[in-house]
């Protein structure tokens, strides 16, 4: 099991919306972190396909990337990320909302990147805008649009998804 043996341990526990955050040791990464006063600098949501018997044990990210909003197999997605991942399990308060959640989420696959924001997003807070994404824009607007009413104005930056107070206590899963 080596380096997904902590993810596959709570893969089980895994449900659609859960919240991943993402800490690489790439420049890119270094950045934003370094902008944003965080620890991590990337956001990304858990999708759990259980209703396809195939898929029961498997669990799935939907992220905003440099592509668009892309869905990844997570175990493949930890496997080759260089750094920490910490997953934040959405509150069971808010379990009524992970269906439309999810199909919110999937139905935003293939929406562009919002790189204008990104770039605005280090000098001052941006607006959320629902055409273009970047990550915990997506991950906030995914929580905002689904029932969850989150007492944030503008879009967030990956460090400020756990002020939310919607997650239980993270667990390191990489």
């Amino acid at each position: 099991m080596g380096k997904l043996e902590t993810y596959l341990k709570y893969r089980p526990q895994m449900k659609t919306g859960d919240l991943l955050l993402w800490k690489s040791r790439s420049v890119i990464g270094w950045l934003i972190r370094l902008f944003s006063r965080g620890n991590v600098n990337h956001a990304g949501l858990v999708l759990d396909l259980h209703e396809f018997a195939h898929l029961i044990d498997r669990r799935w990210t939907l992220e905003a990337l440099e592509p668009g909003i892309v869905l990844h197999l997570l175990s493949r997605r930890l496997g080759k990320h260089d750094g920490s991942v910490w997953w934040y399990p959405l509150k069971d308060d808010y379990d009524y909302c992970r269906l439309d959640l999810g199909a919110w989420a999937i139905e935003k696959v293939g929406t562009p990147y919002d790189y204008g924001s990104l770039f605005k997003n280090a000098l001052g807070r941006v607006s959320a805008d629902a055409n273009k994404f970047f990550c915990s824009e997506y991950a906030y607007m995914a929580y905002r649009e689904n029932g969850i009413n989150l007492d944030f104005e503008k879009a967030p930056r990956p460090a400020d998804m756990p002020s939310f107070g919607i997650f239980e206590e993270p667990i390191q899963i990489l």
